[in-house]
């Protein structure tokens, strides 16, 4: 015959307390490392080529995803960039090149599954010959955009799959007008 332990009222109050807290700790501490309330800051000068870094818990995702980023365009000055975690829709404003800059190269790099649907503008026209897409697999979308006409320079995404990953981007002079 089979018995049955049954617990009073006050255990399982007490116990439901614990879980309850225990839930709220767990969700608060792997909220933590994923969200990044400021805005996205300009890449660091590009470092020497090595291997990918490995994710590891403690390693900061757009940090990762700015150094695979660099490492691709080892020894070119970045004019702008940033990086940031991978959602629905997302894009920057790069406000306008130096006089100088005919053309650029923007890089863009991100990671966690999804792909993404980039697109540009120049001077508040679309350029769709820059346009494309990109699986975020750690692997590098670069495309060269003609900014000879004065004004700013903008990409906007959209992303369809897991919004887990992250991301970075960087603008790189390509072609400058001699002196």
């Amino acid at each position: 015959m089979k018995q049955t332990k049954h617990m009073g009222g006050k255990a399982v109050r007490s116990l439901s307390a614990a879980l309850s807290v225990t839930a709220l700790l767990g969700a608060a501490a792997c909220g933590a490392d994923e969200e990044s309330g400021s805005p996205p800051s300009p890449p660091r000068s590009p470092s020497a080529a090595g291997s990918a870094p490995a994710a590891t818990p403690g390693t900061n995702g757009a940090e990762a995803a700015k150094s695979m980023l660099e490492r691709s365009f080892v020894g070119m000055e970045s004019l702008g960039g940033g990086s940031g975690q991978v959602q629905r829709q997302f894009g920057n404003m790069h406000p306008a090149t130096p006089d100088d800059v005919l053309s650029v190269t923007f890089g863009f790099t991100c990671t966690g599954g999804s792909t993404v649907a980039l697109r540009f503008t120049v001077a508040g026209e679309e350029v769709p010959s820059a346009a494309g897409s990109q699986a975020c697999d750690g692997s590098v979308f670069q495309r060269i955009i003609d900014t000879s006409r004065p004004g700013p320079l903008d990409f906007s995404i959209a992303a369809t799959g897991p919004e887990k990953g992250f991301y970075a981007y960087a603008y790189y002079p390509e072609k400058k007008r001699l002196p």
